[in-house]
């Protein structure tokens, strides 16, 4: 691999992906170009079926190397490549000048997932203004209370926990136990701590999702108390930001919301904003028709969003 190469991608691997799957691939590909595929193997066929949060992270990860080489000064732009059936997405190509952004190297490595607690307080007029103006053509922006958001998180947490297909799919992207000497360590997938779990926390979590210990205890209520366990998340006055698109939006336009949601997320982080992605409300089909009242449109991102109590540990990634 190029020096170059290796550069963009220490980058732009800090991308965001569901579970932390970091399912894109780049190779070098005809004069000084790249082209961009991914991985099957990383793929969330149970929790991804539409492969929604696959296509809105290509799009933030094109974004996010888009934005490396205009930091690096290497003249890129991508041209989409994406057809039915195959996993290439994109090249990205020499083009005469560098990626026309505001954002920097700073701007990626400063965003940040945290999904620990929050300082109370509602996401400024201001800052939300800017936030939509980054989804502006592609997707709404719509903001609401955490406490009115509450019941429905309890709700998809039950749900996520008593699918059996969907916890052994999680379980493959956890990643709670210390790894033993001589084997190497994983840059991919959930840690405890990016977790912001407690010691306690994430030895119970790991022993109750063992699949013999997660079928004894699933009959009787174990995902309710792991829901439960997560009730405090929105019991504080905060904001939710539900990202809204048309229905049947097809994989070159979720490319493109997931560019713009990158940047709306990069936008909240100048500010000193972190994230903390709620899928489940939108995967869980009972909550998903409830928040699409709420909003009054589909929803196609949903996240938490405000300054973290504590400094949040930064998921690992492959190219690290």
């Amino acid at each position: 691999m190029s020096s170059e190469l290796t550069e963009l991608l220490r980058l732009a691997g800090r991308a965001p992906s569901a579970h932390n799957t970091q399912p894109w691939t780049v190779s070098p590909s005809g004069a000084l170009g790249y082209a961009l595929s991914w991985d099957p193997d990383r793929e969330l066929p149970v929790g991804d079926p539409t492969r929604r949060d696959l296509f809105l992270a290509l799009g933030a990860f094109v974004e996010a190397f888009l934005i490396a080489s205009g930091a690096a000064g290497v003249p890129l732009r991508v041209e989409w490549t994406l057809e039915p059936g195959q996993t290439r997405v994109a090249r990205f190509v020499r083009a005469d000048e560098c990626y026309a952004t505001p954002f920097t190297a700073a701007d990626l490595r400063g965003r940040r997932s945290a999904r620990g607690a929050y300082i109370p307080g509602v996401l400024p007029d201001a800052v939300l203004a800017e936030a939509e103006a980054e989804l502006a053509g592609t997707a709404g922006l719509w903001r609401g209370g955490t406490r009115a958001l509450a019941p429905l998180l309890e709700e998809a947490d039950r749900w996520l926990f008593g699918d059996r297909a969907l916890v052994a799919e999680l379980r493959r992207w956890l990643r709670l136990r210390p790894v033993p000497a001589g084997r190497p360590q994983a840059l991919d997938g959930l840690t405890g701590r990016a977790l912001a779990l407690s010691r306690v926390e994430e030895r119970v979590l790991h022993e109750a999702l063992r699949p013999i210990a997660y079928g004894v205890l699933r009959p009787v209520g174990l995902p309710r108390v792991l829901a439960a366990s997560s009730r405090g998340l929105l019991r504080y006055d905060g904001s939710v930001l539900v990202v809204t698109a048309p229905a049947g939006s097809t994989p070159m336009e979720l490319l493109e919301q997931g560019r713009r949601l990158f940047r709306c997320w990069l936008r909240l982080a100048r500010h000193g904003y972190a994230t903390h992605p709620l899928s489940q409300l939108i995967d869980c089909g009972r909550t998903a028709e409830r928040l699409a009242g709420m909003v009054g449109a589909r929803p196609l991102a949903v996240f938490r969003v405000g300054r973290p109590v504590d400094e949040p540990v930064r998921s690992v990634r492959n190219t690290d």
